[in-house]
């Protein structure tokens, strides 16, 4: 391990500077740091071969456990789960429609949301062949208009919880209620929802048929990573979607040191104090508010709300436009010491779940000089 995060000789062979990440999880600057179990577990792992398709049985036997779904399966990201679950409910285990994607001619092949939902990751599920459809407008759907916009062609639902969930719209629970009636399995993108640990299992006890979320964020295991958990049927259409077979899941393969680095990540999580890990950020993000308090032109506080803000957030609101904001983000990223701080509805955001000691008074004092100087 690096003594120095920001001077890392691996980057710099190839010219590339490390940054401080107040910006979260996100996929653009790396997710999340993997533990130290989790790196010496992959290391393991790549000193020996074993059959891929058991141990890709034998690890998401270990998710079915921790989500309460009846199976599991560790996959590439929140991403590629929802690649495999659409089209698993497409396709199911019959061989002649696995190898036939992306073409669906002949198969149930359309994924239906509330118009209201993000449409950011809408592009996932045409990788498979699908098409997306809508129910309702900007302002959501009923449960009758929900009900009404599935067709013969139906072949899941999806909630999503991208950038929190549905706003406004109905519940994952009315939503289930209208498939159930339909016969249409749902499918829960719930790829950044943790913490808190109970999300984990919410989804499943809520009648979600599968769900996926994201591996390399809060969870800590390798960012090409991620889980997804449901019903035994599904996940197993989505097994044989997922390689090594030549199925429309193969370029979204999952290595062995993947495999078990995300399994031990994933017990790790389970296994820690989480309220002790959110008290120091919480800690951390006081100090950056504390002392940004009588700057002109903004106002810091801390915010945590388990769906925009599932960590503590110093989330600064400007006064000015969104030139000065675009201003600072940029003289933040571009600075010395360089840090990603994230953009947020009317100011930025400072992240906590990826700063470590100390890093809170450097991104304060950069803040000060920026907004001060």
């Amino acid at each position: 391990m690096v003594n120095n995060p920001l001077n890392n000789p691996v980057y710099a062979r190839f010219g590339v500077k490390p940054m401080i990440n107040a910006g979260g999880t996100h996929t653009t600057h790396g997710g999340s740091m993997m533990r130290p179990e989790v790196r010496e577990a992959m290391y393991l792992a790549s000193e020996s071969y074993v059959n891929l398709v058991e141990l890709k049985r034998a690890t998401g036997e270990y998710v079915a456990e921790i989500t309460g779904a009846e199976a599991g399966l560790i996959c590439s990201g929140a991403a590629g789960g929802l690649v495999l679950a659409t089209a698993a409910v497409m396709t199911g285990t019959d061989p002649g429609k696995i190898a036939q994607l992306p073409d669906t001619t002949g198969m149930k092949n359309e994924i239906l949301m509330e118009a209201s939902n993000h449409a950011s990751y809408t592009k996932l599920h045409e990788y498979a062949g699908a098409k997306v459809t809508t129910a309702g407008d900007a302002n959501g759907a009923t449960q009758q208009q929900l009900g009404d916009a599935i067709t013969d062609r139906t072949a899941a639902i999806l909630y999503t919880y991208a950038y929190g969930p549905a706003r406004p719209g109905m519940t994952l629970t009315e939503a289930v209620e209208v498939a159930r009636a339909a016969d249409v399995p749902v499918i829960v993108d719930g790829a950044a929802m943790l913490p808190p640990k109970e999300n984990l299992r919410k989804y499943i006890s809520e009648g979600a048929d599968l769900v996926t979320y994201s591996g390399g964020k809060y969870i800590g295991g390798p960012q090409s990573a991620g889980l997804l958990a449901g019903r035994a049927d599904l996940v197993e259409a989505a097994l044989l979607q997922s390689g090594p077979s030549m199925s429309v899941g193969r370029p979204q393969k999952v290595g062995r040191e993947e495999l078990v680095g995300m399994a031990t990540a994933l017990q790790v999580f389970i296994e820690s104090d989480d309220e002790s890990r959110q008290a120091a950020m919480r800690t951390r993000a006081n100090h950056i508010s504390d002392r940004l308090k009588g700057v002109p032109g903004i106002t810091a506080s801390v915010e945590q709300d388990f769906e925009q803000f599932h960590v503590p957030n110093c989330v600064i609101k400007f006064d000015a436009g969104q030139d000065e904001i675009d201003r600072v983000w940029e003289e933040m990223h571009e600075g010395d010491p360089r840090i990603y701080i994230a953009r947020t509805d009317g100011g930025l955001a400072a992240n906590m779940v990826n700063v470590i000691d100390g890093q809170e008074e450097i991104i304060a004092r950069r803040l000060l000089e920026i907004l001060t100087g």
